[in-house]
């Protein structure tokens, strides 16, 4: 039988046993954690003589060590505690809630013009020189990446990219807090940027002609409405304009054409056939007029796209095969002719 003082004596011995209380209490850092989408982590306590690592109340087998690596995809939403032992005695800390972050999926936000039409294949229409706007949407503001017909876009890195040629768009970032975990947007953004129908003007013996024709025609003189005629007769010096409606969303009024100075030309000199030209043509000068020395034929940038020599004779012929569409002007280098316009087409 045991004294009653003796009991007494190891009374508060066997108490410390069953409660297991400790002189330390063992922490987790980092605290709280955030993990970012396919992130890890490694959980640490303080050094003690041993460790086990428990997830949400179950112990976690063979992690016995002073830290525990712990993963999104796996651990994130579990509660994780380490049972610390020092000198023979354990204790538990306090639980940690391992988080993430959890993001929506990006999008784009249209803007700029509103485009004519939509394509057969969903395509957004414009006409060249408008402006189309895509906007990175949400909390996707790093490691920006836009993408035309496939391919990174040089320079191209911020949350919104003007759009003013044909091409597929899309691109791919990243959340200003997780910056690698990087998405790509999932859609392409087709656009079509047509450009627009300009008539040309054509001269036609003492007639100014407007070049393709079509449903309705408006001629302007010194910028003041005149005729509505595909052709129309030239009224005093000055710039002629003429606006052609193609029943199209692009189309704008036409370069002008001067009655004198550069582009101008008295009717009567020559003649030039056919008007347009697509493979040949021909320009014949009036029979008092026998053109001498070299020409050269320039576009309407003033860039020499073709030159010759005049042989004394009273016409000469052109191929035009090669030149792109458009108007041209024949300058005799000694200048003694007025510059003939040849029109070339296809």
């Amino acid at each position: 039988m045991i004294a009653r003082t003796a009991l007494l004596a190891l009374l508060p011995l066997l108490v410390s046993t069953v409660v297991g209380q400790c002189p330390f209490t063992p922490t987790i850092t980092p605290n709280n954690p955030v993990l970012c989408p396919n992130e890890t982590a490694t959980l640490t306590t303080q050094a003690y003589d041993g460790y086990q690592w428990y997830k949400d109340g179950l112990a976690i087998v063979g992690a016995n060590g002073q830290s525990l690596t712990v993963q999104q995809f796996n651990d994130a939403g579990s509660s994780f505690t380490v049972a610390a032992t020092l000198d023979a005695c354990t204790e538990s800390s306090a639980a940690l809630l391992v988080d993430s972050w959890v993001f929506l999926f990006p999008y784009m936000i249209h803007g700029g013009d509103e485009p004519n039409s939509t394509g057969p294949n969903g395509e957004q229409v414009f006409c060249q020189g408008d402006t189309m706007t895509l906007t990175l949407g949400g909390s996707y503001t790093a490691n920006i990446t836009w993408y035309a017909n496939g391919s990174p876009i040089p320079g191209a890195v911020q949350p919104e990219l003007t759009v003013t040629t044909t091409g597929s768009y899309t691109a791919s970032a990243a959340p200003a807090v997780c910056p690698n975990y990087v998405q790509g947007i999932g859609v392409e953004v087709e656009a079509t940027f047509n450009a627009p129908i300009q008539p040309d003007i054509v001269p036609n013996g003492n007639e100014l002609c407007a070049y393709p024709v079509g449903n309705s025609t408006q001629w302007y003189a010194n910028g003041v409405p005149m005729g509505n005629t595909d052709c129309i007769e030239m009224d005093g010096p000055g710039p002629y304009t003429v606006f052609v409606d193609y029943g199209t969303d692009c189309q704008v009024i036409s370069e002008p054409f001067f009655s004198t100075g550069m582009g101008s030309a008295t009717p009567k000199d020559f003649s030039v056939s056919p008007v347009p030209a697509t493979n040949n043509v021909l320009i014949i000068w009036s029979s008092e007029l026998h053109p001498q020395g070299d020409w050269k034929l320039l576009d309407l940038t003033g860039r020499e796209v073709m030159s010759g020599r005049f042989n004394g004779s009273d016409r000469i012929q052109l191929q035009v095969e090669a030149l792109a569409p458009g108007n041209y002007l024949l300058a005799p280098v000694a200048k003694e002719l007025v510059p003939v316009r040849v029109v070339v087409a296809r």
